[in-house]
């Protein structure tokens, strides 16, 4: 479309290799100079944690599309604030975004190569996806249900050698997602046979002109389905050919192109939220968990990091809100508790200092005196939020908030 795009990432077939874990976008836009300086920054999802730090304060208009929402959109949603416009593959999830001011633009999925359908066909229904048990007990509960009911290929694969040659691709989503197998199944020919879910799916396509629906959940009916569209192979195969005729008419990556386009022409910076810190601290949380195993330097890093970030939250009086709150005790919990050095501890008292009617910074802190054996101390600060309340007490407390806290640790990992 006339514009120049330089790709960067830690993937072989992107222009640019970074060569190291993270990377903060100044450092990269430095390497960059005397080859590319650009107008606008994509941050385009792929459902781990941002390994490229710094949006928040990058002097160049920035943007995140986010595609796994379904996953991701509280931490996305909260990152918003990082960037200065929102690309979201999951319409449903646009509320969440909504609080947070930044403009965000609904960008579904779409065919990700063009691809020529087969008069051959060697499948009558298929499946081509993720199936493990430990991450998505449903689905795998799901079509060993459906190979009860009707002959099924259900295969772990590359798309393209397999859609092209199939009569009917049955989608089944993680969490009412709609994904690329939709279009990518339709621009082989194949009839799509999906989940009756939302996301726009039905303001796209038409059920039973450019796809067929069947009850999320439910392989009895996917099945009667399937049977029912087999036993009419020429009705089956209207469908399939709409279906592609819409997908080439409407959603292919020039059509995303023009969207995308039309956007980042017209992007400027947004007035900085300070929330925004908060936004990088959960990021930062995430990629700190996600390389704990294998890289525990790079996490001590990341997680040093974060609560930087936290701090700067405070230096520019951001509002407070629960979540927040809580993303921030979960970042300095875990902090004290893998590498005990005291920074989470001292960031929860300058928080208790700032919000004293926060009472769970309060309590926190009460219980970190405690614990580094500061029992005047925490006697003392115990009486300026909670007059009479024994600090024993106030540890009991503590305590129990903590343990929910830490809890609720733990990262997801997505299937497609």
């Amino acid at each position: 479309m006339g514009h120049e795009v330089l790709t960067c990432g830690m993937r072989p077939h992107v222009e640019y290799v970074i060569d190291q874990p993270i990377i903060h976008i100044d450092e990269l836009l430095h390497r960059l100079a005397d080859r590319f300086v650009p107008d606008c920054i994509v941050w385009l999802d792929h459902s781990g944690p941002i390994s490229v730090l710094g949006f928040e304060d990058c002097h160049i208009p920035c943007v995140l599309y986010s595609v796994d929402a379904h996953h991701h959109h509280a931490r996305h949603a909260a990152m918003a604030g990082c960037f200065d416009h929102i690309f979201i593959a999951q319409k449903d999830l646009i509320p969440h975004f909504h609080e947070y001011g930044t403009e965000t633009t609904w960008l579904p999925l779409w065919a990700s190569e063009h691809i020529e359908p087969s008069s051959e066909k060697k499948y009558g229904v298929t499946f081509v996806g993720t199936l493990n048990r430990a991450l998505n007990p449903a689905r795998v509960d799901f079509f060993e249900k459906m190979k009860e009911l009707i002959p099924i290929e259900v295969i772990q694969g590359h798309f393209p050698s397999i859609f092209p040659h199939a009569e009917i691709v049955l989608n089944q989503t993680v969490k009412g997602d709609l994904n690329f197998r939709v279009f990518e199944a339709m621009m082989c020919g194949a009839m799509v046979l999906t989940e009756r879910t939302g996301n726009g799916l039905l303001e796209l396509f038409k059920d039973g002109h450019h796809l067929v629906t069947y009850e999320a959940r439910n392989p009895h009916d996917a099945a009667q389905q399937a049977q029912r569209l087999l036993s009419d192979p020429a009705h089956m195969r209207a469908i399939a050919a709409n279906g592609r005729a819409e997908v080439l008419a409407q959603h292919t990556e020039h059509h995303r192109a023009v969207v995308v386009e039309h956007v980042l022409c017209t992007l400027t910076k947004r007035s900085r939220d300070p929330r925004r810190h908060f936004g990088a601290m959960i990021n930062l949380l995430c990629l700190s968990m996600s390389c704990e195993d294998l890289l525990p330097v790079l996490s001590h890093h990341a997680s040093c990091l974060a609560i930087q970030s936290a701090e700067c939250a405070l230096v520019e009086g951001s509002a407070l809100s629960d979540f927040f709150a809580i993303q921030l005790i979960k970042t300095c919990l875990r902090h004290d508790m893998r590498w005990q050095d005291g920074l989470g501890s001292k960031t929860i008292a300058a928080f208790a200092e700032a919000f004293p009617h926060a009472s769970i910074f309060c309590l926190l802190t009460v219980r970190s005196l405690l614990n580094s054996g500061q029992t005047t101390e925490a006697y003392n600060f115990t009486q300026r939020f909670a007059p009479g309340l024994a600090p024993e007490e106030a540890l009991s407390v503590a305590d129990r908030a903590a343990n929910a806290i830490l809890q609720q640790l733990g990262p997801s990992t997505p299937t497609t």
